[in-house]
């Protein structure tokens, strides 16, 4: 596989863009270097591909002196969030344009604030998969209902929000006799369906 090389400057509005989707994904600022150990080991967790920490805290220019990025990486943290690659984030979620088009996910967010003890929430994403969840506390939830999920009732876990249109990423799935682990779902196209029950 030929190694992508292009290099593109990381002011650019559609890098701030994907900059600022990472960071709320892992709910973290990205100014400290214990945020970047903890984005370097969720991208591997999540994808099992690697970016260099040198490479992350250039890229949020917490390191001076390196303005530009290398298509490949943007590749791989598109990955991250859900995309295939760096052009359909462009494409899909900058817009042709580069115009916002943001509001797909502000506008079908359910956060988990929003939920008391004992709420109940069922979600869905492609091909015919569906949980429905019952909210413990803080963010726990216990499967109750699964459909064509590798994710069974009874499996435990946290998240802090559903998104439509987006990856589900989950903390902490406690899942038969393995140890709790981290876990997306929906990762191609993301989440078709939040309904509070």
């Amino acid at each position: 596989m030929v190694s992508k090389t292009l290099e593109m400057d990381i002011k650019s509005p559609h890098i701030v863009k994907l900059k600022a989707v990472i960071a709320e994904s892992v709910m973290r600022s990205m100014d400290s270097p214990k945020d970047f150990e903890y984005l370097y080991n969720t991208i591997r967790e999540r994808t099992n591909e690697t970016i260099g920490l040198n490479t992350l805290r250039r890229m949020w220019g917490y390191v001076e002196g390196y303005p530009t990025v290398r298509e490949s990486t943007l590749d791989v943290l598109c990955r991250f969030v859900g995309y295939p690659d760096w052009h359909t984030f462009v494409a899909d979620y900058c817009g042709v344009e580069g115009s916002e088009s943001s509001y797909r996910i502000v506008s079908a967010t359910l956060n988990v604030e929003e939920l008391a003890e004992g709420d109940v929430v069922a979600i869905a994403w492609n091909p015919n998969r569906r949980l429905v969840l019952i909210h413990k506390c803080n963010g726990v939830f216990e499967v109750t209902e699964a459909r064509n999920s590798k994710i069974v009732v009874g499996d435990r876990f946290h998240c802090d929000r559903f998104m439509i249109g987006q990856p589900l990423y989950i903390d902490n799935l406690v899942h038969e006799n393995t140890p709790p682990s981290l876990f997306v779902v929906g990762k191609q196209g993301g989440l078709t369906k939040i309904e509070r029950i």
